[in-house]
């Protein structure tokens, strides 16, 4: 996973900093990039480190340059004991590109069990 970082997203994660901020930083990285790739409609397939998210600036690059027409949510999920770190990516096509930070509870976001959900999803199709 580390050479698919930026060199300044190395130094972001490997200089100053607790182990714990490190950590999350590297996690607001790669969920950042998975989110844009995704979004694409290319996942793993494209070559990571063309995507460069600065965490201090909070600042998405591609190929050194901020894309346009994007919006991105930043948003924590607390279940229980555990966090989770998430980025949803969405291409508007327009506009400068937007880095949004959700703060509390998020309206559009919804958790499922996946046992549950893989079974409700699975009836549904098999009625069509």
């Amino acid at each position: 996973m580390l050479v698919q970082l930026t060199t300044r997203e190395h130094h972001l994660i490997f200089t100053g900093g607790s182990p714990e901020e490190n950590l999350r930083r590297f996690f607001w990285m790669w969920t950042m990039k998975e989110a844009y790739t995704k979004a694409l409609g290319i996942g793993l397939g494209f070559d990571f480190k063309r995507v460069e998210f600065d965490v201090e600036e909070n600042v998405l690059r591609v190929d050194g340059v901020i894309p346009t027409g994007w919006k991105f949510r930043m948003f924590i999920l607390q279940h229980g004991e555990d966090t989770y770190e998430g980025v949803v990516a969405e291409f508007l096509g327009y506009g400068q590109t937007e880095i949004i930070h959700e703060v509390g509870s998020c309206e559009w976001l919804k958790r499922y069990d996946a046992v549950p959900f893989v079974e409700q999803a699975i009836l549904r199709l098999s009625d069509h």
